[in-house]
């Protein structure tokens, strides 16, 4: 006799949280809504909709509408932009990666968080806007606010959007409005490279070749060079797990291979940002500088992603595209290397690469690469970077094993391993010492890194461990930390993380106070592309990791790696 079957895990996934929109008072109209800073947990648009918008208003982080007047509600896209009619979700797999139905985490339930006096509408509708499910509540004043909803989400198809409804003469209060999600079986390794994988490949367009900064833009707009590349590695790994097919991925490399390597360089070297020109070709976004750092990112990117998929083509145009940097036109007198170029292509940047860690160490791999030229590039020693900053010490092993060696490496003569390692000590112990009664402290969220530095709108920042007082925490760089320094700890570190409630099934949140209540649901590509790259690494290196074989054996990357140990063969 069989015995009872295990009850489904059930997990949050928020759509929206009008608390972090909206967190002041509008007593006497909608808020505005700026796409900017107002968009969706799912890298969405969301707006209000309705005859009787006037009733709408904010106070303390909820919407209410007010008793008098015709119905009104808020729409709320769940995959692209409400425009992008050709984007859809399915409630089946919320991840998005597609794949046998055991791996795939789909709706159980809908979930809003409300209360007040009257109806209350939920719907899912389509992209024609036609409701494929709606349920009507009453709300009664001081009864419970947190109201669940069970569906059948294969029975409802592709879905477009999830709407809420005061009918006339309702007087309601809304705070969130998300799914109950079930959590497929698997370890938590593969859980947090897959709903990281989720996260990046929403940022990429496939047919434009180029992933967007951030989900909730517009392609070819602001499309980010760097992230294209890790989209296209990890996209790479993701099929060599069987979580990504072949044929699709690999046109999805050649494409973005194609768009980068066909915008103008300087002296070779890429760009920050593209878009989409008038006759729909990739341009240089206006305003942005060419970077040594940003080409270093990409071309290995896309070099290893060739070789896990096998890609001659692909190998040939990233190693043409190395053979043509001309790193004397970035050095100066000594070698040390410059950022890059100014936007006008030609004025070398003064700030250079001096510091220690991942980024100098990806350019100076990438100026051995050059076939014929005997490296210039310099690092400061010493095994410490800038501010603390938590990346900086874990980037470049995202492409190469080799910084796990317990060796000097002759550029400097720091062991990696041992620098890492201390880094990865003070960041785990920051927040307890500086904030021990908080919630991060309680449960072991920790990580100071690059990136939005607090609510949206808030504006891009670098924080370490060497500044003191800071409350916004990064979890890529948690997951960075953890996955390539301190694999042992990776697994019960993602439990703490789902504890903290910040590991969604689309993915982390771009950062979180330290109380872990607030956080910046922006889904950013860059550190999108982080968390996939080193979840990756946590699950698979020493058994089976297709980008540590890929970096072994590709002949230009054990030329770079040459620089730092020139025992390595070729």
């Amino acid at each position: 006799m069989a015995g009872p079957i295990a009850a489904a895990e059930e997990v949050w996934q928020p759509v929206t949280d009008y608390s972090i929109s909206f967190p002041g008072d509008r007593p006497d109209a909608a808020p505005a809504i700026n796409p900017f800073e107002n968009f969706t947990h799912f890298g969405t648009d969301f707006g209000w909709m309705g005859p009787g918008q006037a009733r709408i208003d904010a106070r303390a982080g909820a919407i209410r509408t007010k008793p008098d007047g015709e119905w009104t509600g808020a729409w709320h896209s769940l995959a692209g932009l409400a425009g992008e009619g050709s984007r859809m979700f399915d409630p089946t797999d919320v991840i998005g990666l597609g794949g046998p139905a055991e791996k795939r985490a789909g709706v159980l339930a809908v979930i809003v968080e409300a209360r007040g006096n009257g109806q209350l509408r939920v719907e899912l509708a389509d992209s024609a806007r036609s409701v494929r499910w709606s349920q009507t509540t009453v709300l009664v004043p001081g009864e419970k606010t947190r109201h669940r909803f069970e569906i059948k989400a294969a029975e409802l198809g592709p879905l477009k959007f999830i709407n809420w409804v005061a009918e006339p003469g309702s007087a309601v209060e809304i705070s969130s409005l998300g799914f109950g999600v079930e959590k497929p079986e698997m370890d938590p390794e593969e859980w947090l490279f897959r709903v990281s994988m989720g996260k990046l490949r929403r940022c990429h367009d496939a047919d434009w070749g180029l992933t967007r900064d951030r989900a909730h833009t517009p392609a070819g707009v602001f499309d980010s060079i760097t992230s294209s590349g890790l989209h296209a590695l990890a996209s790479a790994a993701a099929v060599k797990e069987g979580v990504l097919e072949k044929d699709k991925v690999a046109d999805e490399v050649r494409r973005t291979t194609q768009a980068m390597l066909g915008m103008p360089r300087a002296a070779g070297f890429m760009a920050h940002f593209a878009r989409r020109a008038a006759d729909g070709m990739p341009e240089i976004h206006p305003g942005t500088e060419y970077s040594t750092v940003d080409t270093a990112i990409a071309l290995h990117s896309l070099r290893l992603a060739a070789g896990i998929l096998d890609l001659p083509d692909v190998s040939a145009a990233v190693g043409q595209a190395i053979s043509e940097l001309d790193f004397d036109l970035v050095s100066d007198s000594e070698g040390w290397i410059s950022h890059g170029f100014a936007q006008d292509g030609t004025t070398p940047l003064a700030s250079q690469w001096r510091d220690w860690g991942g980024e100098t160490a990806l350019v100076l791999a990438l100026e051995a690469m050059v076939s014929g030229r005997q490296p210039r590039g310099k690092m400061e020693p010493g095994g410490k970077v800038f501010r603390g900053v938590g990346f900086i010490t874990e980037i470049e092993s995202l492409f190469y094993p080799d910084f796990d060696r317990n060796d000097p490496d002759q550029v400097t003569g720091a062991v990696w391993p041992v620098s890492r390692r201390e880094l990865f000590e003070k960041q785990a112990r920051y927040v307890v010492d500086q904030w021990p009664d908080s919630a991060a402290a309680r449960l072991g969220i920790f990580g100071l890194s690059g990136g939005e530095s607090g609510m949206p709108g808030a504006g891009y920042t670098a924080n370490g461990v060497d500044v003191p007082g800071l409350r916004w925490l990064h979890p890529h760089a948690m997951v960075m930390s953890l996955a390539l320094s301190s694999r042992t700890d990776l697994p019960l570190g993602i439990k703490r993380m789902e504890r903290a409630g910040i590991l969604f099934p689309q993915g982390l949140p771009e950062n979180v106070e330290i109380g872990l209540i607030l956080h910046n649901p922006m889904q950013g590509s860059l550190n999108a592309g982080f968390e996939a790259l080193a979840a990756y690494h946590g699950w698979r290196r020493g058994n089976n990791d297709a980008i540590d074989e890929a970096s072994l054996r590709d002949p230009m990357l054990r030329a770079g790696i040459r620089r730092f140990w020139p025992d390595v063969r070729p």
